[in-house]
């Protein structure tokens, strides 16, 4: 510990230092200057609950609401560290409180805790900065954290760094992991507090849909433009499979008897990169359309240039695919699995448990090469097995729902024994 609070203050003014020329970092120090009244907490149970960014934000307040229909009383406050999630998350009616958790200096840590005097902090993932959990710790206050995971080549189970990160992980009342390979890796820092439990971004993704009906209402008109047609959903996709898709769609414009429609979701919305689709759909003999341009115009492909809609794209879906698999990790599959969509994706799985999950019991195919003709065989089995196919991934949704609200017994059994 020593070592490594000598390692922060020697970093920090290089840091601040940054920041004078980078808008980005000189944002984080800007959210990190002050910190909220908690005087609202008072007389409530105050739980705490952190995460790195705007995905990990979702799988602790996926736990949050289940705990609050519980016990509406509950007092949320939620930190974060990167700021995509001030940027993405700063409207979200869960938290009672959002902030930036400060630099995890012990006397900044010390402070912030006796201000805020929680009865619990919950963490997502992997984001257990050392002197912000002993910090809770030795406040007598129970840490749990949930979704937890550590990937192969992660050096954190490895020699030295587990014997430095046992003093952290090792106080936590339980690590929730994620699944047995990573309760094992997990075992190896902590040996004794790892418990399976499932990953809870399959409640928090049913409980955004449940949520944002305008989203739904947003995309009417697109459903309407696509009754007796077969669509392909492509999420979070990137150049190498967008000049795939197009390229299988100009040579395939039927599936099934039926006119087919791509309906596109690019990773990177910047204005050069849509319009670079667009150019590539005209030269390709294809007509494409924007988002704002539905309903205005005939479409073969339509771009989507707005954040937020992957997830209610996919049930439009006949066939799906999801993007990252060339670029070295595949995006999430669990919205197309929500959906039931028969799905596809590149080579790089290895980041995602649930894909390698689907992809080794035949129901996510995984295309080697970025080729057109590769695709279409891809797409034709889909095609063909679509009904046991959509079962099968509507099935493993299903069975891994639930997560958030075993944690929350767990955590809330646990507050009423220690108030009583």
């Amino acid at each position: 510990m020593l070592i490594y609070n000598l390692l922060l203050l020697f970093v920090y003014p290089l840091l601040w230092l940054a920041s004078r020329f980078h808008s980005r970092l000189k944002l984080n120090f800007e959210l990190r200057k002050s910190l909220p009244d908690f005087s609202a907490a008072r007389e409530k149970t105050h739980i705490w609950f952190h995460a790195s960014s705007a995905g990990e934000f979702e799988q602790v307040r996926a736990v949050a609401i289940v705990m609050r229909r519980k016990n509406p009383r509950l007092f949320f406050s939620f930190s974060y560290f990167s700021d995509s999630t001030y940027r993405t998350r700063k409207n979200d009616t869960v938290p009672n409180t959002l902030f930036a958790l400060p630099f995890d200096f012990p006397w900044r840590m010390k402070q912030l805790v006796n201000k805020m005097q929680p009865a619990a902090l919950i963490i997502a993932k992997y984001d257990a900065w050392p002197n912000h959990v002993l910090a809770v710790i030795r406040a007598g206050v129970p840490v749990y954290l949930v979704s937890a995971t550590l990937p192969e080549k992660s050096g954190r189970h490895k020699f030295p760094l587990r014997f430095f990160l046992r003093q952290v992980y090792a106080p936590m009342r339980q690590i929730f992991a994620i699944n047995s390979e990573h309760a094992e890796r997990l075992k190896k820092i902590s040996p004794r507090n790892v418990v399976v439990s499932g990953d809870t971004r399959f409640d928090a993704i049913a409980e955004r849909l449940k949520e944002n009906q305008s989203k739904k209402e947003q995309l009417s008109e697109i459903s309407g433009q696509l009754k007796g047609k077969t669509v392909i959903v492509a999420g979070s996709t990137y150049e190498a499979s967008e000049n795939m898709l197009i390229g299988f769609l100009a040579t395939q414009r039927k599936l099934g008897g039926r006119p087919l429609r791509l309906v596109l979701a690019p990773h990177h919305l910047k204005e050069s990169n849509i319009l670079r689709i667009m150019q590539k759909c005209s030269s390709s003999g294809l007509q494409a359309a924007r988002l704002a341009q539905t309903g205005k115009v005939a479409w073969d492909v339509l771009v989507i240039d707005g954040f937020g809609l992957l997830a209610y794209l996919y049930p439009l879906a006949d066939i799906a695919y999801i993007g990252g698999g060339f670029q070295g990790s595949v995006h999430s599959v669990i919205e197309a699995a929500i959906a039931g969509v028969p799905s596809l994706t590149g080579p790089a799985i290895t980041n995602s448990g649930e894909a390698l999950d689907l992809a080794r019991d035949g129901v996510l195919r995984v295309a080697q090469k970025a080729d057109a003709r590769e695709f279409a065989a891809h797409v034709e089995y889909l095609w063909k097995n679509r009904q046991k196919i959509g079962e099968s991934m509507s099935v493993y949704f299903r069975e891994r729902l639930g997560v958030s609200e075993r944690i929350m017994h767990t955590v809330m059994d646990e507050l009423t024994k220690k108030s009583g």
